[in-house]
C-alpha cells in the first residue's frame, strides 16, 4: 500500500510539472538549446544540494543506529539495508522525484516568465495601484511600511529576509527526498502544493492577471509620480547604508534583461499574484504540521516578506494577499489529494483474494 501511493503521488506530480515543460518549450518565444542549458544548470545545482543534505540525513541516521545498537555497525551491510529499504518502500521514486522536480519546475517557470509572460503585457498595474490604496486607507503601501520600518537598518535587514528566502525555498523540496516514509502525507501535500504555486499561482494566474509591480511601474507602464518618490528612497537608504540592497540589483538586472532573445537564470517580471508570497506561506503550513512553534516562525516570516515585498517595491500590498489565500486553498485540496492516493485504485486492492 505504501508503495502505491508514493507511486500514484509522483506519477501524478510528474504528468503535471512535464505537461507545464512540454508546454513552455513548446512555445516559439523559448529557444530549445537556451533551455535545455539553463536546465542543466538547474539540475547540477539541486542534485548538488540533494548530496549535501543526504550526506547529513545518512550520517545522523548511521549515528541513531549506533545508538540504539550499542555498537559500530558495518557501513556495507548498512548502506545495502538502506538501498534495501528504499527499493522495497517505492523503489527509489520518492529519493530521485524531489531534485527533479525542483530542476524542471524552476528551468520551466524561468523561462515562462522571461519569454512568454511578456506577451500579456502590464495592463492590471493601475488597478493594482488603486486596490493599494484603498488597502492602506489612501496610502500607497509603501509609504505606510517606510514610515513604520524607514530606517536604513531596517530596510536593510528587510531586504536581508526577503531574499534570503530562496534558502527555505529549495531546501524544503529536497529534504522531502531523504525523508521517512512515515512523511508521506506531509511530504505529498507539500510537494504537490509547490507544483501548484509556481504553475497555477506564478504561470497561468499571472499571466490572466499581468502585472510589473512598483518598481517596474515607470519604466513598463508609465510615468508614476507614486512610486518613483519610492525608489529615489530605496537609492537614497542604499547610498546610507554603504551597501547594496539585493533589490535595486536585482530589479536593475531583471530591466536589463528584459525584451532579451537570452534566457537568463532568474529573469522575468511579474507582480500578480507573488509567488514569493505564496511560498512563504507554505512554509509556514508545512511547519505548522511539524510543530507550532516551526509554524510561529515561519508564519512569521511569511509576514516579513509581504511587508518587505510592499517596502521594496515588487509587489503591490493585494498581490501577497491573493496568494496567501490562494496557497491556502491548494494546500487544502493538495492534503485531499494526497489522502485519495492512499486508497486502493480498484477494490481488490490490498485485499486477500476469496478462496
Amino acid at each position: 500500500m505504501g508503495e502505491a501511493r508514493e507511486i500514484r503521488a509522483t506519477f501524478v506530480g510528474a504528468a503535471v510539472v512535464a505537461t507545464y515543460l512540454l508546454a513552455v518549450v513548446a512555445s516559439p518565444q523559448v529557444n530549445a538549446s537556451q533551455f535545455a542549458e539553463l536546465f542543466l544548470v538547474y539540475v547540477s545545482g539541486s542534485f548538488a544540494l540533494w548530496i549535501v543534505l543526504g550526506v547529513g540525513f545518512m550520517l545522523v541516521s548511521l549515528f541513531r543506529q549506533m545508538r540504539r545498537s550499542g555498537s559500530e555497525p558495518f557501513l556495507a551491510e548498512w548502506a545495502r539495508g538502506s538501498i534495501a529499504a528504499r527499493w522495497e518502500r517505492d523503489r527509489g521514486l520518492s529519493l530521485i522525484w524531489p531534485p527533479l522536480l525542483f530542476a524542471t519546475l524552476l528551468a520551466s517557470f524561468n523561462s515562462f516568465k522571461q519569454m512568454v509572460l511578456p506577451i500579456a503585457g502590464y495592463g492590471w498595474d493601475p488597478l493594482l495601484a488603486k486596490a493599494d490604496r484603498l488597502l492602506f486607507f489612501g496610502q500607497d503601501g509603501w509609504r505606510v511600511t517606510h514610515a513604520v520600518l524607514g530606517s536604513p537598518q531596517a530596510t536593510a535587514l528587510i531586504d536581508n529576509l526577503y531574499h534570503g528566502w530562496f534558502a527555505p525555498m529549495a531546501i524544503g523540496v529536497i529534504v522531502c527526498a531523504w525523508l521517512p516514509a512515515s512523511t508521506y502525507r506531509l511530504r505529498t501535500q507539500y510537494l504537490l502544493s509547490y507544483i501548484a504555486v509556481w504553475i497555477g499561482i506564478g504561470s497561468i494566474l499571472a499571466f490572466l492577471m499581468p502585472s510589473a509591480g512598483p518598481c517596474f511601474y515607470s519604466h513598463l507602464v508609465g510615468p508614476s509620480p507614486e512610486y518613483e518618490p519610492l525608489m529615489r528612497r530605496l537609492a537614497e537608504i542604499q547610498a546610507a547604508n554603504g551597501a547594496p540592497l539585493s533589490a535595486l540589483h536585482n530589479q536593475a538586472m531583471l530591466l536589463a534583461v528584459h525584451g532579451s532573445d537570452a534566457l537568463v537564470m532568474g529573469g522575468g517580471i511579474s507582480a500578480m499574484p507573488s509567488v514569493h508570497n505564496g511560498l512563504a506561506v507554505l512554509f509556514a503550513l508545512a511547519g505548522w504540521k511539524i510543530s507550532r512553534p516551526l509554524g510561529a516562525f515561519f508564519g512569521a516570516y511569511a509576514v516579513v516578506i509581504w511587508v518587505g515585498s510592499v517596502h521594496l517595491g515588487w509587489h503591490y500590498g493585494l498581490d501577497g494577499l491573493v496568494a496567501a489565500a490562494l496557497t491556502c486553498g491548494i494546500w487544502v485540496g493538495a492534503g485531499r489529494l494526497a489522502d485519495r492516493f492512499e486508497r486502493p485504485l480498484f477494490l481488490s486492492e490490498g485485499k486477500p483474494a476469496i478462496a
